[in-house]
């Protein structure tokens, strides 16, 4: 099978010129964590330069299924998330979260949710806390989560008491 990277670069260029609303390669490199040059990177030829985890996750972003990297590489076509019924990982322009948390929340299973409020008002702002493991995790492995959760869980509700103590001076 060859390996197209001239080919992968330019559709991940197109995808991203076509993509709306709008993403520039600063946009997308601060949605992904990494620097403007490692965008430049994966649309051109060096894009095999790039961690293939770089790559599908920036994929992902422009609304790729998981395996379209390979599906290019092997000289097919992309396809689109929304294809399959799944929601492109584009980043919730709704909920305002980043693709990077997205698609973290997608990757594991997430085994407890809490909202801790930092005040006694809804203005005071919250913190929402989603516990998750990988999809595949045994038994052993969700208590072990569950047990340094619940360790981590007294200093995260402890934030709150603070919060009120400050408001209080």
């Amino acid at each position: 099978m060859d390996q197209d990277y001239v080919r992968l670069g330019a559709e991940l260029k197109a995808a991203r010129e076509h993509r709306r609303p709008r993403l520039t390669q600063p946009d997308a490199a601060q949605a992904l964590g990494v620097g403007r040059s490692t965008v430049q990177k994966m649309e051109s030829e060096r894009v095999s330069q790039v961690t293939p985890t770089t790559v599908r996750a920036y994929a992902r972003l422009l609304g790729w299924t998981d395996d379209s990297v390979d599906r290019v590489l092997a000289g097919g076509d992309p396809a689109i998330a929304s294809d399959r019924g799944d929601r492109p990982l584009t980043g919730s322009p709704n909920l305002g979260l980043s693709p990077a948390v997205e698609y973290e929340l997608r990757a594991g299973k997430v085994l407890d949710s809490q909202v801790i409020n930092l005040g006694p008002d809804e203005s005071d702002g919250q913190i929402i806390v989603v516990l998750q493991g990988k999809k595949d995790a045994t038994p052993e492995e969700v208590e072990r989560i569950a047990a340094r959760y619940r360790r981590a869980r007294r200093h995260l509700q402890g934030i709150s008491a603070d919060a009120d103590q400050v408001a209080e001076s």
